[in-house]
């Protein structure tokens, strides 16, 4: 869903003074060029195109188009959230499939989020190591917010950005304190009744004449958990180690310049492929290590002026998995390194911002086994990608009542293959939404927008199994996406309705289709999502009740898709309900709530065969409480799937197979004890 404040222009601006309109026309130029480049290009293709939307709910950048779903820090502190699934749980029309963070993916109105531009604090996210492992592992405990751009992303967001893009932005220094306090922190430990494990928190912070400083540690040692019919999900125990340091220096004039460091493990036992419970083949589970590190540093000034304001960002991210024994035989391993930054300039132009910039990412992608199947190779194989993008997004008030913003880019990409394969290609993406307030308390808006998908990384864990890589055709994707939508406000009520259409041409198969001794790398299937999204919210002070709704139909070819087939692409899910009520006690230290899921019935899959989905419905309630004579303390427990309900997510995969002796079940009834002390 949404934000659903309502915008209103920038009060406190600087005045335009005599540049503004020469930097009006300039910038307008600049935003409007790549999409009138893409109607150019389009039309030369004889392709039918969108015109390209794109629409902001505020003038600030850090704020989600409408139809898109923003998760503030408030939203986090509720949550409680252990895995990414956690994180998303009150959005129904964004899921989480696979019940442990090694084999989790995210869906954005069905559709992959590696079809999606992801970023952590601006490092970009490739997750083509191996389509058993999940694409959003993630350790949310120092998240302090997530934008979600579905479908239509604005040109700033970053390249590939096919079905929208995902910002998760980690807390500093200043989060953690007060502004003159110069050290604290806090520590957390919590218990799992299902596990029988402990998880351990610690993060410490301090500030001195500019400079700052953060250190964040998460251990965590649990057991496999048990399903809503007792059995024993193995698999599923969690060894996860995680950790991230910032520095971070502020100048007197606004300029600040952060470092960052961070990594990630997740080992353990896992089934022979992480996302599936068990396979009738009777493959035994085996080690996997699966390690993610990331740095970047970043220059931004907090003060801007009309004409300056920069950004600019330099990262790098390093994913290793290890499977000692796939099978018992094969040692297969994938390690993809990527070099990613951007340059970019916002200008004041009075009735809105203008960003304009280049960025560029670099990936590199090794993998492989030491032994082979027939026809394959042995040894270690690599594809290599570069890309450098120019961009321009204009976010604009044209009157007390009608916001646009609308923009563009144009995108140069080369890439090599695992047999030394060249590949240039270029392509422009565009994009324009509206919104506009007929009256006080209603607001309607839509947008559009094509995007350039480029040539993705192929699977690097299977990079010589199954023959030798063929690239012949290999051509890049390109998406079409519309919404459109109205908000109603009327004091503490707030309604938001939306439709949408997503439809990706030639969309990338990642591990590429075996025809006798050959991977055929130009695979692709043509993703169609469609639906609407209804949300509604009432707000009384101290509580909240917030219900969202999503009915999303995903297609492949034209016809439903396997959950198997689903990596890399889309996952069936039908219509799915989020209720989420909480209410707090300020004089108390109390806050109560509870989050609950409701999926209906499905019989898409007897489209091939297979038996229709169920209904589910599974509720979580928690309670908190920070003592007023002990302030520093706050205790807390969540009581999860209260009913006990023995259930298989919509969006995990397995049910569908005959590959596949049982889908992983989620976990049972769960009671998650948890103190936390700050300092």
């Amino acid at each position: 869903m949404m934000q659903l404040s309502k915008a209103v222009p920038p009060t406190n601006r600087r005045p335009v003074r005599g540049l503004c309109r020469t930097t009006l026309l300039a910038g307008v130029a600049l935003a409007t060029l790549p999409v009138a480049a893409i109607a150019q290009e389009q039309n030369t293709k004889d392709e039918t195109v969108l015109a390209p939307i794109e629409v902001t709910a505020s003038q600030d950048t850090g704020q989600t188009a409408a139809g898109g779903v923003t998760i503030s820090q408030e939203s986090l502190d509720r949550a409680n959230p252990q895995t990414i699934k956690d994180v998303f749980a009150g959005e129904a029309s964004v899921q989480v499939g696979g019940p442990t963070a090694i084999a989790q993916k995210v869906y954005v109105q069905g559709i992959e989020n590696t079809k999606l531009n992801v970023q952590v604090d601006g490092t970009r996210q490739v997750d083509s190591t191996y389509h058993h492992i999940g694409t959003a592992i993630i350790d949310p405990g120092m998240l302090k917010a997530v934008r979600v751009e579905s479908g239509v992303a604005p040109a700033d967001a970053g390249p590939n950005a096919l079905g929208g893009s995902i910002a998760y932005e980690t807390k500093d220094a200043r989060d953690i304190l007060d502004p003159n306090d110069p050290f604290g922190g806090w520590a957390k430990i919590q218990y799992n009744s299902n596990t029988k494990g402990l998880t351990e928190w610690l993060t410490m912070a301090g500030q001195q004449d500019g400079f700052e400083a953060l250190a964040y540690v998460q251990n965590s040692n649990q057991g496999n958990y048990k399903d809503g019919d007792g059995d024993d999900a193995s698999g599923t125990a969690d060894g996860g180690e995680n950790g991230m340091g910032k520095v971070a220096f502020n100048g007197t004039e606004g300029s600040r310049i952060e470092v960052f460091a961070s990594h990630l493990e997740d080992e353990g036992v896992r089934p022979a492929r992480p996302n599936f419970g068990s396979l009738t083949t009777g493959a035994t589970p085996q080690w996997i290590s699966y390690k993610d590190t990331s740095l970047g540093i970043s220059y931004v000034d907090e003060q801007p002026t009309d004409v300056l304001a920069p950004e600019l960002s330099l990262n790098y991210s390093k994913t290793h998995l290890d499977v000692p024994q796939l099978n018992g035989t094969t040692h297969i391993e994938s390690e993809i390194e990527t070099l990613n930054g951007k340059a970019a300039n916002t200008f004041d132009i009075g009735m809105g911002d203008i960003t304009t910039g280049v960025d560029f990412y670099h990936d590199e992608a090794t993998g492989g086994g030491d032994t082979t199947r027939p026809g394959g190779l042995a040894g270690r194989f690599t594809e290599t990608t570069t890309n450098i993008g120019v961009f321009s997004q204009a976010r604009l008030s044209l009157s007390d009542r009608w916001r646009v913003s609308f923009g563009g880019r144009g995108d140069q990409q080369w890439f090599e293959g695992v047999d030394g394969t060249d590949f240039s290609e270029f392509g422009l993406s565009g994009n324009v939404n509206t919104e506009y307030d007929v009256i006080e308390t209603v607001t309607v808006y839509g947008g559009a927008g094509t995007q350039f998908g480029g040539l993705p990384l192929g699977e690097s864990a299977i990079y010589n199994f199954s023959g030798i890589w063929n690239y012949d055709g290999f051509s890049p994707s390109r998406s079409k996406n519309i919404k459109a939508g109205a908000r109603y406000t009327e004091g503490d009520w707030a309604f938001d309705g939306n439709l949408f259409y997503n439809k990706i041409d030639d969309s990338h198969d990642l591990t590429g289709t075996v025809v006798g001794s050959t991977v055929i790398r130009n695979s692709t299937i043509d993703l169609v999502t469609k639906g609407y999204n209804l949300s509604s919210t009432y707000n009384y002070g101290p509580g909240f009740a917030r219900l969202t709704y999503s009915h999303t139909d995903v297609e492949t070819n034209g016809g439903a898709p396997l959950s198997t087939n689903a990596s890399y692409q889309g996952v069936l899910q039908g219509d799915m309900f989020s209720l989420e009520i909480g209410h707090s006690w300020d004089d108390l230290g109390l806050r109560v709530g509870s989050t609950s899921e409701l999926a209906l019935s499905n019989d898409d899959p007897e489209k091939n065969g297979f038996p229709k989905l169920d209904t589910y419905f599974v509720t979580n309630l928690y309670g908190e409480w920070t003592p007023a004579s002990l302030s520093t303390v706050t205790l807390r427990v969540d009581a999860l799937n209260i009913l006990d309900r023995d259930y298989i997510d919509r969006t995990t995969p397995g049910y569908d197979s005959s590959q596949v002796g049982e889908p992983y079940h989620e976990p049972g009834r769960t009671f998650l004890v948890s103190a936390k002390v700050a300092f």
